[in-house]
């Protein structure tokens, strides 16, 4: 068997890295950062402890890598819907009901959103991070499809800044409730069917106030 080459070389470390990464997040959520080990993140992801300090040298280094990848995901993935052409009340209407959605297809990542908010000073101190300026980072796209809106005479006038941080605190309250809501119908043994309806009425009515301050 011919070695590999660098290239397949940088894919499998990527590919681990990955692994780790994502086995991290479930342990975060079910432990949170303090009570984490690198061990219970090696066991998570089924490799060897030794290889997780080979990818990250303490459990510090893992979790600042996890949130910093959690945090860009997230910034990128909005950066680009907002730079959509279109009207804009309905894409910060899709938007809401995208991001619902992909917490009712996987809770698992909006645990560890709002867990982590709780641990970030474990990672960073203030000077090397604030999380204040990444959140206006993160709703400057926002802003500015806002003020793209009140131009084209698709949302209502207001501060667009303003704006932003409503909408995006109340999707994510909406997030928070849904979350809450499916772990709750779970427990009480309702059947998937039975709690796609529920919660899809719950999601609609979650959209519907998110956009609710954008409407002339």
């Amino acid at each position: 068997m011919s070695p590999r080459t660098k290239e397949q070389n940088e894919v499998i470390r990527k590919q681990r890295k990955q692994e780790i990464l994502q086995a991290a997040i479930r342990v975060y959520v079910d432990k949170g950062y303090l009570a984490s080990e690198m061990g219970d993140v090696a066991d998570q992801a089924g490799l060897a402890h030794g290889l997780v300090y080979y990818y990250f040298k303490n459990k510090k280094a893992l979790f600042r890598e996890l949130y910093e990848y959690m945090m860009e995901e997230s910034k990128g993935f909005t950066k680009t819907y907002f730079e959509q052409e279109g009207s804009v009340f309905e894409l910060f209407k899709r938007y809401a009901q995208i991001v619902c959605e992909r917490i009712l297809a996987d809770p698992v990542t909006q645990r560890f959103y709002i867990r982590i908010s709780l641990d970030v000073h474990h990672l960073y101190t203030p000077e090397e991070f604030s999380p204040f300026e990444w959140i206006k980072n993160f709703m400057y796209q926002m802003t500015l499809a806002i003020e793209k809106g009140i131009q084209q005479g698709t949302i209502q006038q207001g501060d667009a800044s303003l704006m932003a941080v409503q909408f995006w605190g109340s999707v994510s309250q909406g997030m928070n409730y849904l979350d809450q809501v499916q772990q709750e119908l779970t427990a009480q043994g309702i059947s998937a069917a039975n709690q796609a309806e529920q919660l899809k009425k719950v999601l609609d009515q979650v959209v519907e106030s998110s956009v609710s301050l954008f409407k002339l």
